[in-house]
């Protein structure tokens, strides 16, 4: 277990640094689909693996927290909401150290408390909060303080921890030291709107104010402001990440389009300097220690790793490139309905290639990034061309294109998928298969409305955790998908001449051979949707094997497709989309 596994790993999620910086641990999945807990040393050298522990399960409920050179801290979710949580060692010993009934919130504890992690239970804001110290003995929880009120956020600041509480609709801060458990509370800080980061006595945090909210450097002790963000730091597209040790460099994680870039904001200077580094996907999650600033960077053909900038320099130092490399991600534009569209393109050149895939990203308020995406690997080592538009929807690209699916769900986000679906079949020449579509969840459903609405423009779609339409999504989805379809007013049927985009209506012009992906513990895309489609199919002529394909893996969730390369889901998929096939089925008769 001491020693790191030989696969390549694919992916790396739930990044988590200890309150000192010194220190970070992560999920990993090699390309066989094996899952490992890793901890991290961050040092003068920077990133060295220290252990990894093999573990099994879903990554996606499990939380690993580092705690020493030799332990981490796994806590996961089990039946009914009950956390458990267990240390493990770089020698392959784990202590289980209990089980709580019910969810519980864990954070790093400051080093200098000599236990691994606090955590508290929701309360109501009337019964107050329970601040507990998790570690080995009976009992593994103790209580190291209690706060009035809801505790909705803490955050380590030095040797304490700077909690925010709600009550009777307000919140308050207060400072907490877990030693002995003494509670002061801090109106000065009362103002701040969400805590990022703290660094020594400095706090940096967003406010709202009357002309619009804003990032601010405040003293942890008086709440007097040290430094007021420019205006432009509040849109969508900028991460204050992290605090440098003395509190006077912020460092700021921004996207542009399917970019990232990364800057060093002094606030003494008030200059903005960017850190030099490869094309690059970047977590905004950071820490900053006096060995430098750390923090999780992925690229095109580079799975998640930690990325290190040492102190004074002014280039990202990345991991290497893994051998044998996986293919190179790149940016094209291509013509949309309403103007160019940016997108990621993967494998051999889309002109010539014997097969091209379009593939449209869920959310749908997110986008394609030049991170490292298994299934395009997969798809390119077949020999097919991916083209991942970030159509209008996606975010990136300003307020404008962000918002201009609101109330018009498969509106223009469909024209541009049509528009670039027609181009590059316009460019592929006589001969060679047209485009086909894959997509998941809100990608899956705008691929079906575009297989449905233009059959003769498509050789294939692969469809995975779709749903029908809007209003279906909002009548059977989960409450917090059915607040993402309120946010976005999916709500609102389109009045064209397509009419309303809802997939079961335009069943019948789904044509081109399908295949059907949706895990049967889907927690978001009710699977019901994906049934009923099949039936209506089924209904229409389609055979079943033939030229519809269902596939409902009985132990996944709404993130049915893999982390792995060699995933099975994966495996279905790739050789689904690097067929040969005849053109379009016959229209049906019914």
């Amino acid at each position: 277990m001491s020693s790191p596994a030989t696969a390549q790993v694919t992916a790396r999620i739930s990044f988590r640094f200890s309150a000192d910086g010194s220190r970070a641990v992560c999920m990993a999945a090699d390309e066989r689909g094996r899952h490992r807990v890793e901890s991290w040393q961050l040092g003068t050298v920077g990133p060295r693996l220290s252990f990894t522990a093999p573990v099994t399960g879903d990554p996606r409920w499990m939380m690993p927290l580092p705690v020493d050179a030799d332990r981490a801290l796994l806590t996961w979710f089990g039946a009914g909401g009950a956390l458990t949580a267990e240390l493990l060692d770089r020698d392959g010993g784990r202590t289980t150290l209990g089980t709580f009934p019910a969810p519980l919130r864990v954070i790093g504890a400051p080093a200098a408390t000599g236990f691994p992690a606090l955590g508290w239970a929701d309360a109501p804001e009337s019964a107050g909060t329970t601040l507990h110290r998790l570690g080995v003995g009976t009992p593994w929880l103790r209580p190291v303080a209690e706060v009035p009120g809801r505790l909705r956020d803490a955050v380590a600041c030095g040797d304490r921890v700077l909690v925010t509480t709600g009550h009777g609709g307000r919140s308050t801060r207060m400072i907490v030291d877990p030693r002995d458990g003494t509670c002061v509370p801090a109106p000065w800080l009362d103002g701040l709107s969400r805590v990022l980061a703290c660094a020594g006595r400095r706090v940096l945090a967003t406010v709202r104010r009357p002309e619009g909210p804003t990032v601010v450097l405040a003293d942890l002790d008086t709440g007097e402001p040290r430094w007021s963000a420019p205006g432009d730091w509040c849109r969508p597209e900028v991460y204050p990440v992290a605090l440098d040790p003395t509190g006077t460099s912020i460092a700021v994680v921004q996207t542009r389009g399917a970019r990232s870039r990364l800057l060093r904001w002094d606030t003494m200077s008030r200059a903005a300097h960017p850190v030099t580094m490869p094309d690059s996907d970047l977590v905004p999650l950071a820490a900053w220690t006096p060995n430098g600033l750390w923090l999780p960077r992925s690229g095109p053909d580079r799975p998640c790793g930690l990325a290190w900038l040492p102190p004074g320099a002014d280039r990202l130092r990345v991991p290497a490139p893994p051998s044998p490399p996986w293919s190179p991600g790149r940016l094209e534009t291509f013509p949309g309905a309403g103007g160019p569209v940016e997108a990621v393109v993967h494998g051999p050149d889309w002109r010539s290639a014997a097969h091209v895939v379009v593939a449209l990203h869920g959310g749908p308020a997110s986008r394609w990034s030049l991170t490292f995406e298994p299934l395009f690997q997969a798809l390119a080592t077949a020999g097919v061309a991916v083209v991942a538009p970030n159509q209008r929807g996606s975010t990136g690209y300003g307020t404008a294109h962000a918002r201009a699916i609101v109330g018009a769900w498969g509106v223009p986000d469909l024209a541009d998928v049509a528009a670039i679906g027609a181009f590059l079949g316009s460019r592929r020449g006589p001969g060679r298969p047209r485009p086909a579509l894959y997509g998941v969840s809100y990608g899956a459903y705008l691929a079906l409305l575009a297989a449905a609405t233009q059959p003769d423009a498509w050789s294939a779609c692969a469809a995975l955790a779709p749903f029908l339409s809007g209003p279906r999504l909002h009548a059977d989805g989960h409450p917090a998908v059915r607040g993402m379809v309120e946010r976005l007013d999916g709500l609102t049927e389109a009045d064209d001449e397509i009419g309303p985009r809802d997939v079961a209506r335009l069943a019948s012009g789904l044509r081109a051979p399908l295949l059907l992906v949706h895990g049967a513990q889907d927690e978001s895309t009710p699977v019901a949707h994906s049934r009923l489609l099949a039936e209506r199919l089924t209904a229409l002529g389609r055979s079943r094997g033939v030229d519809l394909h269902y596939l409902e893996p009985p132990d996944r969730g709404h993130a049915v497709l893999g982390t792995a390369v060699q995933d099975p889901v994966t495996a279905v998929v790739t050789r689904f989309l690097a067929e040969s096939r005849p053109t379009v089925a016959p229209a049906p008769t019914s």
